[in-house]
């Protein structure tokens, strides 16, 4: 899959739907979350009440499971909500530094186990993990570098029978057979506590409007590191960065996809 093969359409139809995104979130990012899903055109809702859970996802067009902030009373949660989903809407499953402990590597093994979740949104280390590497992981960074990151996506996504998407220097989003390559930097978006979260939820809102799950999180993936770059061209430091960043996103639309993506290419042409 190339950038030409970007569905740029959906951009403007998640703004038409406006989906409401169920994240269950990271403690320490849910304001984040919320802000870019709200910037995207999606409409975000969070719960912590297994009590609820069954309204919620009958609210949801979609779901993003995130682990950053994993305890016993959210893995209650989070199978109240998966349960009474039961293969109704998308799900993505965010895997929050799965290397660092094992703890955290058992509950996402055995939720992988129990249940389908249409795309897997991590970091190089944190596939790595799912896939069957043994990795040395520093937290939620990218972990080791020597090991291309396109064979370690698929086969994490022929393990899962899923969908990857694999964030990095390179993104990388495959099923296992169909695969994009995403080459943007967006340096400002490695240091950006949260990033990842924001992109995950982002991804289960493009799911809801998308053909497939490539296809969709190929489009989520370019949008946020091109976003991530324009605003980095106008920002002073990571502060003036997140403002800027914020206004990218609440300007999206297919146009600014297009025009973004010719003057990529433009660049790449020039060098």
């Amino acid at each position: 899959m190339e950038n030409a093969d970007l569905p740029s359409q959906l951009v403007d139809q998640v703004r038409r739907k406006n989906p409401v995104v169920l994240t269950i979130a990271n403690d320490v990012t849910a304001d984040k979350v919320a802000d870019g899903l709200s910037a995207c055109g999606a409409s975000p809702i969070m719960s912590k009440a297994p009590e609820e859970a069954a309204e919620m996802v009958n609210l949801a067009d979609a779901i993003t499971i995130n682990l950053g902030t994993i305890n016993s009373n959210q893995l209650v949660m989070i199978r109240a909500v998966l349960d009474a989903n039961a293969g109704r809407c998308p799900v993505v499953l965010d895997p929050v530094a799965v290397g660092s402990s094992d703890y955290r590597l058992k509950i996402a093994q055995q939720l992988l186990a129990d249940y389908y979740f249409t795309v897997i949104r991590g970091n190089a280390s944190e596939i790595a993990a799912l896939a069957g590497y043994n990795i040395a992981s520093h937290g939620i960074d990218a972990g080791e570098q020597h090991t291309s990151p396109i064979p370690v996506a698929k086969q994490c996504a022929q393990r899962y029978h899923t969908c990857v998407c694999l964030t990095g220097p390179t993104d990388v989003v495959t099923d296992g057979q169909d695969t994009f390559i995403n080459s943007t930097r967006a340096n400002m978006l490695t240091v950006n506590v949260g990033s990842g979260d924001m992109l995950s939820s982002i991804t289960a809102a493009y799911l809801t409007v998308g053909d497939t799950p490539v296809a969709s999180s190929a489009l989520a993936a370019k949008l946020f590191s091109l976003a991530g770059a324009v605003a980095a061209q106008q920002a002073s430091g990571l502060g003036h960065w997140q403002t800027c960043f914020f206004d990218e996103l609440s300007q999206l639309n297919s146009q600014w996809l297009v025009d973004q993506l010719a003057n990529e290419r433009d660049d790449n042409d020039d060098k």
